[in-house]
C-alpha cells in the first residue's frame, strides 16, 4: 500500500522537519491548470519525464529493491509494490478534494486510494523535485521529494535521482542506472547537494 511508501522515511522527515525552519525554504507548490472530477478525485494521470523512467539503484537499508519508475507509476523499492501516480482533482458530485472528503468517506475508498500517490511540484533549494504523497493527504510532508540531475563521476556525466525530506530539500537517498555505480558512490555527497545527517545513506 501506498503508506508503506510513507514509512520508509518517516523518521528521517520528521527529525529533518524538526531541525530546519520550513518558511526558510519557502517552496512553492505548482498547482494543476485545469481541475476536473472523478469518483475519486483523480484529474489524470502524471506522466514522469522520459529520462526519469527504468531502473534505479541504492544502498540505503530502506531500499532493498530497485525504484523502478514506469511512464505513469512506480514500484516502491522498500516492497515492490505497483503504484500508480496521479494529479488529483475534485470528487465527483462534490466541491471537494479527496481529502477534504469525511473520514468515512476515506475509510471506505481506503483500498482504492491506497494504491495511488499524488504527484506535485515544488521548488527547493534552487531545483524543482517531484513530491510523491498520499492522495487523501492536503499536506505534502509526508510523502518524499525526488529530482534527478546530470553529475560528473570519475570524469564522466551520469543521471543521479536525488530523494529528499518535501519540507527542506536535504536529501535523504540517492540512486543510480547502474549497481556499480551505487556500490562506488551511494555515500558520496555532491557538492551541488545539501544532505541530511539524519538518514545517512
Amino acid at each position: 500500500m501506498a503508506k508503506k511508501f510513507i514509512t520508509m522515511f518517516a523518521l528521517a522527515s520528521l527529525a529533518m522537519s524538526m531541525t530546519v525552519p520550513v518558511g526558510s525554504i519557502q517552496p512553492k507548490t505548482v498547482q494543476a491548470a485545469q481541475i476536473t472530477k472523478s469518483k475519486y478525485g483523480f484529474d489524470k494521470q502524471f506522466k514522469f519525464p522520459k529520462i526519469w523512467r527504468g531502473k534505479w539503484y541504492s544502498n540505503n537499508n530502506f531500499t532493498p529493491n530497485p525504484m523502478n519508475i514506469h511512464t505513469s507509476a512506480i514500484n516502491l523499492p522498500l516492497t515492490n509494490e505497483y503504484i500508480k501516480v496521479i494529479k488529483v482533482g475534485m470528487v465527483k458530485g462534490t466541491k471537494k478534494y479527496p481529502w477534504e472528503m469525511s473520514s468515512a468517506w476515506q475509510e471506505k475508498n481506503q483500498n482504492v486510494l491506497a494504491k495511488y500517490l499524488r504527484a506535485s511540484s515544488k521548488k527547493l533549494r534552487g531545483s524543482k523535485w517531484i513530491v510523491l504523497s498520499p492522495v487523501q493527504e492536503k499536506t505534502t510532508k509526508n510523502g518524499n521529494a525526488f529530482t534527478v540531475k546530470t553529475e560528473k563521476i570519475a570524469g564522466k556525466k551520469y543521471k543521479v535521482l536525488f530523494q529528499s525530506n518535501p519540507e527542506d530539500g536535504l536529501v535523504t537517498n540517492q540512486f543510480f542506472k547502474t549497481k556499480s555505480l551505487t556500490d562506488k558512490y551511494s555515500a558520496y555527497e555532491f557538492k551541488n547537494m545539501k544532505y541530511s545527517k539524519v538518514n545517512p545513506r
